[in-house]
């Protein structure tokens, strides 16, 4: 069977997908370079054609993920077309949907994930969202939403905070009203934090 040829980028990117769903499915320890390219129907030398270890390709699948949840989350924050509080509503759903949408990255056959995994993955993106956020506060602050002496610091706990909440109510999303009762929630805690008018930020 003669094997497929693909342009380079294309080839990388699988490589990639294929990756993360296999540390996903069986964490890094038990994930070997021969595992990602027997997937992909490569070889030895085309793994190595992209990257130049385990750890490289493991690393890249971590950026590659984040950043991609980062530019939709920047994306939202930072349109100033859309009204504030709607944005808030549309970053905490992508948030949910993260979290609901493991399936797209864990194992199609048995649904096994590498909780270790999808934390280090977690806290990539919990470390890269601390700008957008704090670029959405600083609009706050200029449009006399709220108020607040420290920015950056704020940022910081509100985006830990809105992960850890989702987090553990992830735990509990069965449906789309629980998904609803916690969106409607996170706001109005916001609006406590940076001294916001409730009605403001309610959804």
């Amino acid at each position: 069977m003669s094997r497929v040829v693909k342009k380079p980028e294309e080839r990388k990117n699988e490589l990639l997908d294929i990756a993360l769903r296999l540390f996903m499915k069986k964490g890094y320890e038990n994930t070997s370079v021969r595992d990602i390219y027997s997937e992909a129907n490569g070889s030895f030398g085309m793994f190595y054609h992209h990257f130049r270890s385990k750890e490289e390709i493991f690393a890249a699948a971590m950026d590659k993920y984040s950043h991609l949840f980062t530019a939709k989350l920047s994306d939202i924050l930072l349109d100033e077309e859309v009204p504030f509080n709607k944005r808030m509503s549309m970053a905490i759903t992508h948030y949910v949907d993260f979290l609901k949408g493991r399936d797209k990255v864990r194992d199609k056959s048995d649904g096994a994930i590498d909780i270790s995994v999808f934390r280090e993955l977690n806290l990539k993106m919990v470390s890269e969202s601390i700008r957008p956020i704090e670029s959405f506060l600083e609009e706050g602050v200029r449009k006399k939403i709220f108020q607040t002496d420290d920015i950056h610091m704020i940022a910081i706990f509100v985006t830990y905070g809105i992960w850890g909440n989702i987090y553990e109510a992830s735990k509990r999303i069965s449906s789309n009203k629980d998904a609803a009762a916690l969106l409607s929630k996170l706001p109005l805690l916001f609006a406590k934090i940076v001294d916001a008018d409730d009605s403001l930020l309610k959804l």
